[in-house]
């Protein structure tokens, strides 16, 4: 089986990954806008929510930029005269995206808990649509194997190791979070950031091992990807924010949330104490 990375209709000439780009926006658009409707949030609470998704944006591509030049050393690039090369990093995007949010709903009190259980389902779904732009378009490809996938000549993993089969590792990871979207749907709310962090790390972590492509070196470890020290770090921090959730009872959840880190959600409670 070959995949080609390109469709042309009227004279275009497009990537596929960056249809699955488009859908993966448009997906989280949606959710966020059903999100509104389902919280009940008024104007004043759906505008922190806009704005701290614009600022996870912002810090989401400056921390995805930077560690892909950590990994792969194309910051040493910047300072010199010739080319300079600049790519970008998932890992690096999940983190600056969550720090982003985190900071955003703590300083304008819209509240970190909430702000992670509202906005990283969609990105389980978004990431599985991703994942098939990154199949179509030759990124991320796994490991040589007898069974599999071949690219054609232009692409890139084509470039690196010619007509050979390769693990549809990218597929597989796909299937895996449009499954852990499911999962979150069916979990309690206050728990569904938790259990994100949880699955994207384990995912990740697991599936680097079939990946074939460069995968950089990070603090000069060689013994584990980036990606997977990166996997890590989310499955810890799903840790500490479930068992800082869970050591909220069902009776004073509310209280603690507006007094630490939340805005006033009348409405949201209600929602909340329904699906517990």
């Amino acid at each position: 089986m070959a995949t080609a990375g390109y469709v042309n209709y009227f004279g275009t000439h497009t990537p596929w990954n960056r249809y699955c780009l488009d859908l993966a926006i448009l997906a989280v658009a949606m959710w966020v806008l059903w999100g509104f409707k389902r919280y009940r949030l008024d104007d004043a609470r759906q505008n922190a929510v806009l704005t701290a998704i614009a600022s996870a944006i912002v810090s989401g591509l400056l921390c995805a930029v930077l560690l892909d030049a950590l990994f792969t050393g194309d910051w040493r690039t910047w300072f010199q005269g010739g080319e300079k090369r600049f790519g970008l990093t998932f890992a690096g995007a999940l983190l600056g995206f969550i720090a982003g949010v985190s900071l955003h709903a703590r300083f304008s009190g819209l509240g970190v808990r909430f702000a992670l259980s509202f906005l990283l389902p969609p990105l389980a779904l978004a990431q599985g649509i991703g994942r098939i732009g990154c199949f179509l378009g030759g990124c991320c490809y796994g490991f040589l194997c007898n069974f599999g996938v071949s690219y054609p000549p232009g692409s890139y993993p084509y470039s690196m190791i010619g007509p050979a089969k390769v693990f549809p590792v990218q597929l597989v990871e796909s299937g895996c979070l449009f499954a852990l979207f499911g999962l979150l749907l069916c979990v309690p709310f206050r728990f569904r950031g938790a259990v994100y962090l949880l699955g994207v790390g384990t995912i990740r972590f697991t599936l680097e091992f079939f990946r074939g492509d460069v995968r950089g070196t990070m603090f000069g470890m060689t013994a584990l990807s980036p990606q997977q020290i990166l996997s890590i770090a989310f499955f810890v921090a799903g840790v500490l924010l479930w068992n800082q959730t869970s050591n909220c009872t069902k009776d004073n959840l509310e209280t603690q949330l507006q007094s630490d880190d939340s805005p006033n959600f009348p409405s949201v409670k209600r929602k909340q104490s329904k699906e517990r």
